[in-house]
């Protein structure tokens, strides 16, 4: 049970880390996306807000499920590691 505790923790480490970094890259990516080469822009304001919400929330989710694999990853290796190794008693005389 504390292996699958240990896991999950990572998991949802992972996962958080994840969220996090999509929502700190992601805003500065899609600013720089949008910026016309020249002139002024050519688009439906309420329809790029629209679409600029809904990537940041598909970026989100995949930044999730990234994290939380990566997290899952960390958290076995981690628990393999950290696990004592057995030595054999010396047969009795």
């Amino acid at each position: 049970m504390a292996l699958v505790r240990l896991v999950m923790n990572f998991l949802v480490a992972g996962a958080l880390l994840g969220v996090l970094a999509v929502t700190v890259a992601y805003p500065k990516y899609k600013a720089w996306d949008n910026t016309p080469a020249f002139g002024k822009a050519l688009c439906d304001c309420a329809e790029t807000t629209r679409q600029t919400a809904q990537g940041l929330i598909d970026a989100q989710m995949t930044g999730c499920a990234a994290g939380a694999g990566v997290g899952a990853a960390a958290g076995i290796a981690f628990a393999f590691l950290r696990r004592k190794k057995v030595v054999a008693a010396a047969p009795a005389k």
